[in-house]
């Protein structure tokens, strides 16, 4: 066993502490250096002089500096954290071997990464099974398949039925680049340039192969196969639909009288390489060389910006800002009472208009708005302009509103008893009714009564006030941490919504850690295929809505289908990347010691209780039992601050996710993620290189522009102090905005502060070029009650909904209602199903 571990972390991204108590996830913090503790960081000799920044840290009379050789180191700013992400590409010195041998012999914990992903949007993992066919040590040790993929992988290359062993070689290791790390970098999930061959190196220093003689990878792979008959050819076509078409106009021609061979398909070995190179969106650093991926070193004179130039254009604090779906610059706000307007930005040195005495939607009677609860998210559906669709997120009281009453999640199911709640540490904040508050999720229309057939919602002023359709409904067990974010996917279309662990100290019925429960995850729901409510509740539903078809959890009886990913504490504030949409950040609130950010992946889990950040965590109470480190494939945050570097008086810290900056007002912050503390501290972080999964971070000062068209309470010298930072938001041109609690401000050009940026924006896209990421259809909704039904009918749905809820209490769990968009895009989100292959051919 010792020696399998050995191989695998000499040649594994990981993090790596190790004291006598037990394995932690990183080297961090002054106090893990605690008597008795040895800490092992591998870092190259280049490596040891980023460590000398922080040596005021690092006790090194404490610390074996080992001479690896590995790919990258990411710190932060503050003096108490390190973060080392390193992948050893040969063996350590001797001096090595014995620190390795006491680490395998300790403790063998799952660790995973946020970044790289595979292309079923899983994170990589290690696997124990054997990998026949694609068994590079890589693929093993971190990889994207298991023996089943292995065998699918190897039953299509046997069914090529290629007779030339050249030719053989190249296919076979395009085909188990599906089993890499990177792989959907590689075969352009990443950028939307979806492919059933990896983009391939064309540098000459790029080629992998033993016969190569200064040819690049692309050249060995035509020169291998030009003249090669093949079944089933990987590259006819390389695109995958939705891809840019060859460059000539007799490749369809070809295509048809191709016997699978590259020459009958391309006509020159020039034309395959312009095809099958490297992405221009990726660059050329990300291409495959016939063996595993191995990322480039992070930028030496990588930097980010120190201050943020903003101005003030709205007094009032909004928890939600949202652009509105029409490309113009107006922009969607709500405030946590649960009142939601329609305002309009100018520009730089302009306020946000709109008419207070107006709002969109005003439900603020039915919103319970008291510290963490109110109304919390806020979505257009993705095809709004058109079917006028709006839905919300807020907290209930049922005490109030009896329709708001819901099933708790705490619950037999989820190992928790409601009437726990009622006594001692234990105790909720709801008195002696614990699941008096609900999650609910609503859908609304802009649609409305009277407007003309030719009426577009995009025209609608204000929306119609009663809720079409209750999707969600979840008594919470109690009333802190609950999130409550919404977002549609910007490629598969689906509502994606955030949930906390419930609320108390520690999570003590490790909600977070059950998949039995809803609590700590993000859940995925389709709500364009619409079931009946009967339907709903035979399927044991919390509402009314479908699970989408690729959901990782569906078909498992042990686990809810809803969830994409779990493992959280208090998800607040999550975003996806608008240029990259395969990265989806999600800000995590900690309990005691750390915040993080997480980059959320199709079945991904965060550790959350098991971890705190990058720390061990002991739960105070576990009345829903425990979940051991080593049952679970965690996956570390990609940046996290603590609490004692952000307040060393010991008072609470409270992360706030943002997004990553599109803007063409700060060419600084352009594809940086900003992010916050609730107290007033703001970060920018940005992956080095691009699609590494590495990431560096660093404190931000705040400025006021001389031009603010409202008052900053500061100069464009000084920097600025925001009260609470609640939340972010952008508008149609990607600026971005900074909700506190002193009102909405909006990032321009450092100019305005007396600023110097020094760095130039990528110049825009041709009018009239598409989009990096294409439009794509929703799925066929059932029918919407319309305005115009009147209100008893309205009344009757609600009435079958409560009947719905009885009889889903009532019922045992079975198959969940799934459903499958058709969509161009929908297999980047599929089970595994190779790229390279169609056995529906």
């Amino acid at each position: 066993m010792s020696l399998v571990l050995l191989t695998v972390l000499i040649r594994t991204p990981y993090y790596v502490s190790y004291n006598w108590q037990g394995f932690q996830r990183v080297s961090a913090g002054s106090e893990d250096f605690g008597s008795g503790g040895l800490q092992i960081l591998w870092v190259s000799r280049i490596q040891r002089s980023i460590l000398k920044r922080v040596s005021n840290v690092l006790s090194w009379k404490r610390v074996a500096v080992l001479s690896c050789s590995c790919h990258s180191i990411e710190t932060t700013p503050e003096a108490s954290t390190v973060y080392l992400r390193t992948v050893c590409r040969r063996a350590c010195t001797w001096r090595c071997w014995w620190i390795l041998t006491l680490i395998s012999l300790a403790c063998l914990v799952n660790i995973a990464l946020a970044y790289p992903l595979c292309s079923s949007m899983e994170a990589p993992a290690p696997t124990s099974q054997t990998l026949e066919f694609c068994s590079a040590p890589e693929y093993k040790a971190k990889g994207c398949c298991r023996s089943r993929e292995d065998y699918a992988i190897k039953t299509a290359f046997e069914s090529m039925d290629i007779s030339d062993v050249n030719c053989a070689t190249v296919v076979k290791q395009i085909l188990c680049a599906n089993c890499d790390a990177f792989s959907a970098t590689l075969f352009g999930h990443t950028t939307q340039e979806l492919r059933k061959v990896p983009f391939l190196c064309v540098a000459s220093s790029k080629s992998n192969l033993s016969t190569s003689t200064g040819r690049s990878y692309c050249q060995d792979v035509w020169e291998a196969c030009a003249n090669v008959p093949m079944k089933y050819s990987i590259f006819s076509p390389i695109l995958s639909p939705g891809g840019t078409p060859a460059p000539s106009s007799s490749f369809s021609q070809n295509l048809a009288a191709s016997d699978g061979s590259l020459g009958s398909i391309f006509e020159t070995k020039e034309q395959f390489c312009a095809v099958a190179g490297p992405s221009v969106a990726a660059g050329d650093e990300f291409c495959f060389n016939g063996a595993p991926f191995v990322p480039p070193l992070p930028q030496s004179n990588f930097s980010l910006p120190e201050n943020i130039c903003i101005e003030k254009v709205a007094e009032d604090a909004y928890l939600n800002l949202v652009p509105f779906p029409d490309g113009s610059n107006r922009v969607a706000v709500a405030n946590q009472a649960g009142v939601v307007w329609i305002g309009t930005q100018e520009g730089p040195g302009k306020v946000l208009v709109y008419n207070i005495s107006r709002p969109f939607l005003d439900i603020s009677e039915r919103v319970t708005n008291q510290n963490e609860l109110g109304f919390l998210g806020f979505a257009f559906h993705p095809d709004y302009k058109n079917n006028g669709r709006f839905f919300v997120s807020y907290n209930c009281d049922k005490q109030k509103f009896p329709d708001c009453g819901g099933t708790c999640a705490c619950n037999k199911q989820t190992n928790c008893n409601p009437s726990d709640l009622r006594q001692g540490q234990l105790g909720g904040d709801s008195g002696n009714d614990p699941c008096r508050y609900s999650s609910i999720i609503a859908e609304y229309t802009a649609n409305s009564s009277g407007n003309p057939s030719s009426y577009s919602p995009l025209e609608a002023e204000v929306a119609y006030p009663l809720e079409v359709r209750r999707v969600f409904t979840m008594a919470l067990p109690y009333t802190t941490h609950h999130a409550g974010g919404l977002l549609f996917g910007p490629l598969d279309k689906y509502l994606y919504f955030m949930l906390g662990d419930g609320g108390n100290s520690g999570d003590p019925f490790n909600f977070a850690q059950n998949k039995k429960s809803l609590l700590g995850k993000v859940i995925r729901l389709d709500v364009d295929n619409i079931p009946s409510a009967l339907q709903a509740s035979d399927q044991n539903l919390w509402g009314i809505y479908s699970i989408p078809h690729d959901n990782p959890f569906i078909g498992s009886g042990s686990s809810r289908p809803e969830i994409w990913a779990l493992g959280l504490r208090n998800p607040w504030r999550c975003s996806f990347d608008s240029k990259y949409p395969t990265y989806f950040y999600c800000g995590d609130v900690g309990q005691e010691r750390a915040e993080e950010v997480n980059l959320i992946s199709k079945g991904g889990n965060y550790g959350w209780r098991i971890y705190e950040g990058n720390y061990t965590y002991t739960p105070p109470l576990s009345p829903g039992g425990n979940t051991s480190a080593s049952s679970v494939q965690a996956i570390f945050p990609i940046l996290q601050y603590l609490h004692s570097t952000m307040n060393p008086q010991g008072f609470s810290s409270a992360i706030t996710g943002g997004y990553v900056s599109y803007s063409r007002e700060d060419p600084c912050l352009y594809g940086k993620y900003v992010y916050a503390d609730l107290f007033g501290t703001m970060f920018v972080a940005a992956e080095t290189p691009r699609f590494s999964g590495n990431f560096l971070s660093s404190k931000v000062n705040y400025l006021c522009s001389s031009t603010s068209p409202l008052e900053c309470s500061a100069n464009s010298s000084s920097p600025l102090q925001l009260t609470e930072i609640l939340s972010f938001g952008v508008d149609n041109s990607d600026n971005v905005y900074i909700l506190s609690s002193d009102g909405v401000y909006r990032v321009v050009h450092p100019t305005n502060c007396n600023s110097v940026c020094n760095q130039v924006l990528p110049p825009l896209p041709p009018i009239g070029s598409p989009s990096p990421s294409p439009s794509v259809t929703p799925g066929v909704a059932s029918p919407i009650p319309s305005p115009q039904q009147s209100v008893p009918q309205l009344r009757q749905m609600q009435q079958d909904l409560r009947l719905a809820e009885v009889l889903r209490s009532k019922k045992k769990t079975s198959k969940p209602l799934t459903t499958k968009k058709e969509s161009p895009h929908s297999q980047s989100n599929q089970a595994f199903t190779p790229t390279y292959f169609d056995f529906n051919q």
